[in-house]
């Protein structure tokens, strides 16, 4: 039954939620990184960063297609029955403008970010635009009940064809379009397995207040995202301009690298976040504890992951893709700072939406890309591109972050002291493992043998060093199964580490 939901989502369907989309994330990326550990061995950097760029265009018109709609269907306070046949006629509509805009403009497109050859691989993507207008309200659909495991099986499903088709067309040296033809496999086997996965299904109808209804709250948010992906690909767009597609290639694996956990940990926010925030947005003491709980889960893993990766970023790049991505090695090490730092950006872009302060993402995105745009330039021409990886850290942390903690207060008490206090284990923690896997690095031979006995050594000292932060975040139902199998001591142990 579909109705809008006023009360506090149930725990567990948030929890479940969130776990699938965790789960879903990883097996997903861990299967991928394998296909691309594989397909990367084949292509050459020019022909990854040929790709790349037609990704940066794909990723911002897509940003755009579906005006935000989706997240008008997803928020729990707002019945989709109203809404729902309206946002898709306006999916439908926005995405054959765009679709069709991009298929026509791929040539100068291409030749503007400075690769002419990626020409054939936007215009496969235009196709995806086309598509996604038929699963913009399934996906909400979804996602507002806390149904992330139909996610997964559609992603599970949609990865076999899809990597197959990439790895065929790999090794038959067709290059950049391999990865496009790939993606847009996916995304159709995918889409059919969600839009099979929902009831009822809605169909165009057009309705004056419904539509102003859903604007309302999807185009602010829509120009968030618009300008978001931008800024997330301003890097790319400068870097293939000035240092072209090779260098390119090199920019995207690290950039890739460093948000492997990011993006594992940002399915699993973006999955639930914003609609276990909605339902509790005008209660402040309530928002300050769940995002208290939030940022300290997740930094619990993002800052340990992108501290280890700052250190062993060489040897990461060299056993798993080869001496002829090396040039990839020092980029990551800098990005990986950042990728810690965006998903508390991530939490917070979350709890602002939830709480219906869409605009005020907006804004910061616009600061964000403002001040983003010239420090990419500035450091690209100075510095190559160490220079893009640096100027990404230095806006996220002394900007963005400030700007956003300035924005919290409206809809939470003292929210510096919120959200910091759970952020100071987990940055601890982060130091000393990797104080631990710097020291190890000293006396092991580069390669394999220093990833795995610095990394295992970095690992060992996080969980040391966090271990009661960690008890104290451990689920209570998992406390429970604990126990018995563990015995007093552990039950004994995970009720200190509470305290």
């Amino acid at each position: 039954m579909l109705r809008a939901d006023s009360r506090p989502a149930d725990p567990r369907s948030v929890a479940r939620g969130a776990l699938w989309s965790g789960v879903n994330t990883l097996v997903t990326k861990l299967a991928t990184i394998a296909v691309t550990i594989f397909v990367l061995r084949i292509v050459s950097p020019q022909d990854f960063g040929t790709f790349a760029v037609a990704l940066v265009v794909y990723t911002v018109v897509s940003s755009c297609s579906e005006l935000g709609l989706s997240a008008s269907i997803a928020r729990r306070d707002l019945d989709p029955r109203k809404i729902a046949p309206a946002v898709v006629a306006l999916s439908i509509c926005s995405s054959l403008i765009l679709s069709a805009a991009m298929f026509a403009s791929a040539g100068p497109l291409a030749s503007m970010l400075g690769a002419p050859a990626a020409a054939d691989s936007i215009r496969i993507l235009s196709l995806s635009i086309l598509f996604s207008c038929l699963t913009t309200v399934p996906t909400a659909m979804l996602t507002r009940e806390f149904r992330q495991g139909r996610i997964f099986t559609a992603t599970a499903v949609a990865f076999v064809p899809s990597n197959a088709l990439l790895i065929i067309l790999a090794l038959s040296g067709e290059g950049a379009v391999a990865f496009a033809w790939s993606r847009l496999a996916g995304q159709v086997v995918a889409g059919a397995v969600v839009i099979a996965s929902v009831r009822p299904w809605f169909w165009p109808q057009w309705n004056r207040e419904a539509v102003q209804r859903a604007l309302a709250f999807g185009l602010p948010l829509a120009g968030a995202n618009l300008l978001n992906y931008t800024l997330l690909n301003a890097d790319y767009a400068f870097i293939g301009g000035l240092l072209g597609p090779v260098l390119l290639g090199v920019y995207t694996l690290a950039f890739n690298i460093a948000s492997w956990s990011t993006s594992i940990l940002g399915a699993a926010i973006n999955g639930v976040g914003m609609p276990a925030f909605s339902v509790v947005k005008d209660q402040p003491e309530l928002v300050g504890e769940k995002a208290a709980h939030w940022l300290a889960v997740v930094s619990l893993v993002a800052f340990p992951t992108s501290a280890l990766t700052a250190v062993l970023a060489p040897d990461i790049v060299h056993v798993l893709y080869g001496e002829k991505w090396s040039a990839a090695g020092p980029v990551l090490s800098a990005l990986a700072v950042y990728g810690g730092v965006f998903v508390v950006s991530l939490v917070a872009s979350n709890i602002l939406v939830g709480t219906g302060h869409a605009g005020w993402v907006f804004m910061i995105q616009a600061v964000w890309l403002g001040f983003l745009v010239p420090a990419v330039v500035l450091g690209v021409s100075a510095f190559g591109l160490l220079g893009a990886a640096y100027a990404h850290v230095a806006v996220i942390c002394l900007v963005v972050i400030p700007v956003y903690g300035y924005a919290l207060r409206r809809v939470m008490t003292s929210p510096w002291r919120t959200c910091a206090e759970p952020l100071i284990r987990p940055f601890a923690a982060a130091l000393a493992g990797a104080s631990m896997a710097a020291l190890t690095s000293l006396i092991l031979p580069a390669g394999l043998p220093r990833l795995l006995g610095a990394g295992l050594l970095g690992v060992i000292a996080v969980t040391f060093a966090a271990r009661q932060e960690i008890l104290r975040r451990v689920p209570v139902r998992a406390l429970q199964r604990l126990a018995p199998k563990g015995g007093r001591h552990v039950q004994t142990a995970v009720l200190e580490g509470r305290r």
